[in-house]
């Protein structure tokens, strides 16, 4: 059976769309007229036009989207469901006609013969390779409906973190930059306007004016030059970035630095402890897991670290103490994986250590951005006192002149 895209009119003259599955397309209109629509437009999925199939293999989805079809799947394969029939009831509910077109291709490639894992497109940003790995294990160990469950976690808690650190690097940016506008606006129009009451005084400003009006003259005459340098370094930064040995020194210092050090160490380690824990329980083994954790890190320092843990593993090390010579994690993980690797149960006790770590992570930003916001407006106030004190003080001298 083929899956064909429909429009149809339904039964109140409203159009509507959907995925029908059939054997040919007439087959398809009599399924849809059973159904009381009136069939407007019938397309096989697998017979699009190039342009189609180019846009397909391009397709991508967001991480909300890529949650949902997961948590979808699980429930109906952890039901019973074949895997055909799951995805052929996930792509007739999906909303986006994109998303519709990908699932149905996917179904029809398991239709063909296809594994699930292996119908995922492997390029483009639907479905990551970690994605598709712990999908193969989940075929692999005959579980894949609990895999599947257990992915769908995983994303969702990776879309948790993700949020956090939005939240920790948006917020303090937008204070940032409102801040800097308001000064902006000050020293460029503000201060001019009430400096040029001054010219007629034929008398020495304090100092603390002229070194305003000296910041005001050079935001006026070169702030948009500053500003674009600023703008072409952050762009030459950024493209800096994409070299290996750069990025590491950053990396590197980024670890050193007193609170930021600590969040991003936390984040790498929580990101680290929950695929790898994600990858275990689903059948993966240890290099496995270990190969795909270290292929969701960001830090290079904590990449350097997994790689060299991968080596001492196969040669017949432990996980725990080669975690504990990178000095890159957290004593609380290492003792965590030693305990896991003693008892047997390691991938539950790294799950509770990425959600320690999160839970660390969430807490520390929230203080943070807690102190931040009382800082900047401490900061804006006290430079907007320091403009209304330079241009006051001359204000009082000259009351002091006339009533002299």
């Amino acid at each position: 059976m083929a899956a064909f895209e429909y429009v149809a009119l339904g039964p109140d003259g409203k159009k509507t769309s959907g995925i029908v599955t059939a054997d040919t397309a007439r087959s398809a209109r009599k399924e849809l007229r059973l159904r009381q629509l009136t069939p407007l437009e019938i397309l096989e999925t697998d017979e699009r036009k190039a342009d189609g199939a180019r846009k397909l293999k391009r397709a991508s989805l967001t991480h909300s989207d890529r949650v949902l079809i997961t948590r979808q799947l699980a429930m109906l394969i952890g039901a019973g469901s074949p895997v055909e029939e799951a995805i052929a009831a996930v792509a007739s509910q999906a909303d986006k006609p994109a998303t519709r077109r990908l699932m149905s291709n996917i179904r029809n490639q398991v239709a063909e013969g296809y594994r699930f894992s292996d119908a995922l497109p492997a390029k483009g940003g639907a479905f990551s390779p970690l994605y598709r790995s712990i999908v193969s294990s989940g075929e692999t160990s005959g579980d894949l409906g609990t895999v599947l469950d257990r992915l769908a976690v995983y994303l969702e808690k990776s879309q948790a973190v993700r949020r956090k650190i939005q939240t920790a690097l948006i917020y303090p940016i937008v204070l940032s930059v409102v801040a800097l506008g308001v000064i902006v606006l000050l020293m460029s129009v503000v201060v001019p306007r009430v400096v040029e009451q001054f010219n007629t005084v034929d008398a020495a400003l304090p100092w603390i004016t002229q070194f305003v009006i000296g910041v005001s003259d050079f935001v006026r005459a070169w702030g948009l030059l500053v500003a674009l340098f600023i703008v072409a370094g952050i762009i030459a930064l950024r493209q800096a970035m994409q070299q290996e040995t750069l990025k590491r020194q950053i990396d590197r210092f980024m670890l050193r630095l007193p609170l930021i050090g600590q969040l991003v160490r936390g984040v790498n380690a929580a990101r680290f402890a929950r695929t790898f824990s994600t990858l275990l329980a689903s059948g993966a083994t240890v290099i496995e897991s270990l190969n795909a954790a270290r292929s969701s890190l960001t830090n290079l320092v904590f990449t350097d670290a997994v790689t060299s843990i991968v080596e001492a593993v196969k040669e017949g090390g432990s996980l725990s103490g080669s975690m504990r010579r990178t000095k890159a994690f957290p004593p609380m993980l290492t003792h965590l994986a030693a305990s896991g690797e003693m008892s047997g149960k390691l991938p539950e006790l790294m799950e509770k250590g990425a959600d320690y770590l999160e839970d660390e992570f969430d807490g520390t930003t929230s203080v943070a951005l807690g102190l931040l916001e009382p800082a900047i407006i401490l900061f804006l106030g006290s430079f907007v006192a320091f403009i209304v004190l330079a241009i006051m003080l001359p204000i009082l001298q000259l009351n002091n002149l006339i009533t002299v």
